[in-house]
């Protein structure tokens, strides 16, 4: 064997033979990888009016048809509240819930009387409804006598929501 032929096997070795041989390994450890539920989009949100007049920032935070955009990102999410009295904030997917910390404006904190807290968003999204749809709880955080509201939320259909655009 020649010099040149032995240098083209060796490069031939660690130029393709070694890369197929790292793909495989990537493609067959990946196998049993899933990616997490879809939750991004606009979803309508309502909660009891009573219990939306006791709580912080209840009246800014889910108005009569209130709504939430979520763009999602994996198993990070980012949570956009328009016309609201909260900042967009950023959240987390773990199997079929989702949680985020909302945190008011520091306009609307004084405005609204939400203070300097933030408040804890948890929901369940029931992935079998179609559309899918939501019920979750809203804490406001370091307020032991503050208590939580539940809501619901139902997710706008891709072809309607692509409609309003």
């Amino acid at each position: 064997m020649t010099h040149s032929n032995r240098n083209f096997i060796l490069a031939y070795v660690l130029l393709v033979a070694l890369p197929l041989f790292g793909l495989a390994g990537i493609l067959r450890s990946g196998r049993n990888l899933s990616a997490p539920m879809s939750v991004g989009g606009l979803w309508k949100i309502s909660a009891n009016p009573d219990q939306l007049a006791a709580f912080p920032c209840g009246k800014s935070l889910l108005a009569p048809n209130a709504a939430f955009t979520i763009s999602q990102s994996g198993k990070a999410f980012t949570l956009n509240l328009p016309n609201s009295a909260l900042s967009s904030t950023s959240g987390s997917i773990e199997g079929n819930t989702i949680s985020a910390t909302l945190i008011p404006s520091t306009v609307a904190a004084k405005e609204t009387g939400c203070g300097d807290h933030s408040i804890a968003l948890t929901a369940t999204v029931d992935t079998k409804a179609s559309p899918r749809t939501l019920q979750g709880t809203l804490r406001v955080q370091n307020c032991p006598g503050c208590a939580a509201i539940e809501f619901r939320g139902i997710r706008e259909e891709q072809a309607k929501a692509k409609e309003t655009h």
